[in-house]
């Protein structure tokens, strides 16, 4: 299942991901501060721009990471400056609030926020007024705020690493996006998704690859999964399958996957090119590898191998 609005698109029907749909349905309306909780690559920025735009709200989506500027820009970006504040100054700038102002004001990876600055930040989300670089005057804005964290605020907290007041001003209701591993059940959908958007719809995906897909980990969850896809369809012919999938895996960097995972293909690899010199006959692979035919049999199984595709032509593993 998919829900979207307009180009924003949450893929998938596990009951993680029902929740998290209803969830936002509920929370969007609102005027209480959203945290969005997740790891890297859940897709936490996609969260926020359904909050948004279920929200209703008449302003733009404004995003805003805490961690891509410095701590001498930190102020100018997020509060603007007058014209003349400072060399080079040669107008007015906004600033990051004021863009968000009718709208929502999206602060990524929140938690990497310097102490020294949280307390600009605090006062600026709690009134909506804050002074810009140079001017003469405070200005006001009003915005929704939704923050994004890849770790928890309260532990941050109360290790001295963050604010009180200002994990409680951004957590009014805290949103969870779910894990890959949360939601396995939903790497069928989301593999097709990425293909049909890779390969302009031109690639089926079959049973073998998601077979292969949910079994491997993905510890940079949404994020990791769809790299592997795009590249298993530059590895795909007629069809993306589990040989696709497998050589894109095996291009990727050893830290992306266990041990074990790498283990488990060279194996299936190995099991496959046996089943191809024997063109299918099981019996002769045995032969071939020196075990009986009941063990064959066992690791096909475990491989997920039909004999019949194994004469199929594989992708091209050091192209």
């Amino acid at each position: 299942m998919t829900a979207s609005i307009h180009d924003v698109t949450l893929v998938g029907d596990s009951a993680p991901m029902r929740q998290l749909r209803a969830l936002v349905a509920r929370v969007a309306p609102l005027r209480l501060p959203v945290l969005i909780e997740g790891e890297t690559g859940t897709g936490k920025e996609l969260v926020a721009t359904l909050l948004h735009q279920q929200s209703g709200r008449a302003g733009s989506l404004v995003a805003f990471n805490v961690c891509a500027l410095g701590e001498s820009m930190f102020e100018d970006a997020l509060f603007g400056h007058a014209k003349g504040a400072y060399t080079g100054a040669l107008g007015e700038s906004l600033g990051f609030l004021r863009e968000a102002n009718g709208g929502t004001a999206f602060f990524d990876e929140i938690s990497g926020l310097p102490l020294s600055l949280q307390a600009k930040l605090l006062r600026a989300i709690e009134t909506g007024v804050f002074r810009p670089i140079g001017a003469s005057r405070d200005a006001r804005s009003e915005f929704r705020t939704v923050a994004a964290t890849n770790q928890r605020l309260r532990e941050l907290a109360d290790n001295g690493h963050f604010r009180h007041d200002l994990m409680h001003r951004l957590s009014g209701i805290i949103v969870r996006v779910p894990s890959l591993a949360e939601r396995v059940d939903d790497i069928p959908d989301l593999a097709r998704h990425f293909a049909r958007r890779a390969s302009a719809g031109a690639l089926a995906v079959t049973a073998s690859a998601v077979k292969v897909l949910q079994e491997t980990p993905w510890p940079g969850n949404v994020r990791e999964l769809k790299q592997a896809v795009d590249a298993a369809v530059a590895f795909a012919r007629r069809e993306l399958d589990d040989r696709a999938v497998e050589a894109a895996l095996a291009h990727r960097s050893t830290g992306n996957a266990s041990r074990r995972v790498v283990e488990e293909l060279a194996q299936r690899r190995a099991l496959v090119t046996v089943l191809e010199r024997a063109s299918g006959d099981t019996g002769r692979a045995a032969a071939l590898l020196g075990v009986h035919r009941a063990t064959v049999y066992r690791r096909m199984k475990r491989h997920g191998i039909d004999a019949r595709d194994a004469g199929r032509e594989q992708p091209p593993l050091n192209a």
